[in-house]
């Protein structure tokens, strides 16, 4: 049961971080073949996945390397969630994932689904710093099982996601995806504010 309840809570949050229906919109507004949609809904899911098990197998190590503690990730990220939550509860694009700009760059390339949409608008500084910290906060190899099967998960979900771009905006219409981005917003920002606190309790009682 502890463990369903880890696996629940790193799922939930990679999604809603990753946030796959705004990857989806700017996906849908680039392609409109559905062959060429499929490719990318693969590529796009592949190199998140890639991102994340490099980001857990070697992240610690390069936390080491720069000398960086893990609280002070922890403020950090928490802070650049809780950007990304303002401008989602606004039904805007997360700064954060994409720019102006990065779009304008994605209309020009041949080939979008590793850069821009598997990284960064779904593998972001948000999801990095994330992933990053409940692999440090993982107690033991079993809820490091649960992380790594909550990023399979969460990259087949993605491709689906992509892949099936047009029945979303289908379906859920510009109001219905606002909607699910405002909450989606609320859910991203509580677990910045939580990461926040634990930061700062944390270096404050080490201080």
């Amino acid at each position: 049961m502890e463990y369903d309840m880890e696996f629940l809570k790193y799922l939930i949050s990679l999604l809603v971080i990753v946030d796959p229906i705004f990857a989806a919109i700017v996906v849908g507004g680039l392609i409109k073949d559905q062959k060429l949609l499929e490719k990318v809904a693969f590529r796009s899911s592949l190199t998140v996945l890639i991102a994340f098990l490099v980001t857990i197998f070697a992240g610690e190590r390069l936390l080491k390397t720069m000398g960086v503690n893990i609280f002070s990730v922890k403020i950090f990220g928490g802070l650049i969630l809780l950007q990304m939550a303002f401008q989602m509860l606004q039904a805007n694009p997360p700064k954060a994932k994409h720019t102006a700009e990065e779009e304008e760059a994605a209309m020009e390339k041949d080939d979008i689904s590793i850069i821009p949409i598997g990284i960064p608008i779904l593998f972001g500084p948000g999801t990095f710093t994330t992933v990053l910290i409940f692999k440090e906060e993982a107690l033991g190899v079993w809820n490091e099982i649960m992380l790594i099967l909550a990023g399979i998960l969460t990259a087949f979900i993605i491709y689906l996601v992509l892949k099936n771009t047009g029945f979303f905006a289908k379906k859920l219409g510009t109001t219905g995806i606002n909607v699910v981005v405002r909450i989606l917003g609320l859910l991203v920002g509580a677990l910045g504010s939580q990461f926040v606190v634990d930061g700062v309790k944390h270096l404050w009682i080490q201080g």
